[in-house]
């Protein structure tokens, strides 16, 4: 079966993902980010349902958001996704 693509809205953004210290698995999987509007979206994949997103007011509030769901969606414990996730500088 053909997955459905999803079309996130606005363009990509050109982000330096070495210019700030971000969360572990944004920096192992650099998501993508785009920008619609005052809105930024970091985004792995296109693939509908198994797609992970972020929403945030910045780049960096989107892969902060995108990080704390991938850890939701492994199921991490508290203490364990505080330690793999990194505040903001």
């Amino acid at each position: 079966m053909k997955q459905q693509v999803r079309n996130i809205p606005g363009k990509l953004v050109d982000f330096d993902y070495n210019r700030y210290k971000l969360p572990t698995f944004v920096m192992q999987f650099r998501p993508s980010v785009y920008q619609d509007g005052d809105c930024f979206y970091a985004v792995l994949s296109f693939e509908g349902e198994h797609d992970v997103s972020g929403l945030g007011t910045s780049p960096e509030d989107a892969l902060i958001d995108w990080n704390d769901k991938v850890c939701e969606m492994l199921a991490l414990p508290g203490p364990l996704r505080t330690s793999l996730s990194i505040g903001k500088k």
